[in-house]
């Protein structure tokens, strides 16, 4: 009986895991779509600090910044930290971007690596699941199950090994003591 409730565990588990692994793919195209929407609107916001950059300072947008944060006027220094910012928002979503033209394993472990980024959580919050029978939702799903099945053999395999060495030194302390 115990070995039923094992294999029909396991199958569940490898199901479950086989669910999971087809909605990664899903989930990073809704990531990467949203980090697209950041990345234009950074990029409109950031446009308009750079035609000023254009008109007068040869496009050089660390020159106006300079020029903000050397003003008299706090109104201007204030404002050199927004287009600062704003440069920079520009800048680490450009980086990002840069990553979308990557292989999507390379993009998975890009994106666990950002697991509290707030684009990644907003998506969270956003998410559809939705399942997609394209060749790489497969292919990571069917990689997501089969090696959350090898661990699972891996640690079953450790426990017996561990209970076996176990129960070895169990009797050998028993057959010592049961001889003295």
């Amino acid at each position: 009986m115990l070995s039923v409730i094992k294999r029909y565990s396991l199958q569940l588990v490898f199901t479950l895991s086989l669910l999971l692994g087809l909605q990664l793919p899903n989930f990073l195209q809704q990531y990467e779509l949203r980090l697209q929407g950041h990345f234009v609107e950074a990029q409109q916001h950031l446009a308009e600090f750079q035609s000023l950059a254009d008109k007068y300072f040869a496009g050089d947008l660390n020159v106006l910044i300079t020029k903000h944060k050397s003003s008299k006027d706090s109104l201007y220094r204030e404002e050199a930290l927004v287009i600062e910012n704003t440069y920079s928002r520009v800048q680490f979503l450009q980086q990002k971007m840069d990553n979308l033209n990557q292989p999507i394993w390379y993009r998975l472990g890009e994106l666990t690596q950002q697991i509290n980024d707030p684009i990644v959580n907003e998506t969270w919050a956003g998410y559809q699941a939705n399942v997609l029978l394209n060749q790489q939702a497969i292919l990571v799903g069917l990689s997501v199950a089969i090696l959350l099945m090898l661990s699972i053999e891996f640690f079953f395999y450790l426990v017996k090994l561990s209970f076996s060495n176990l129960l070895l030194r169990i009797r050998s302390k028993s057959k010592g003591s049961f001889h003295s």
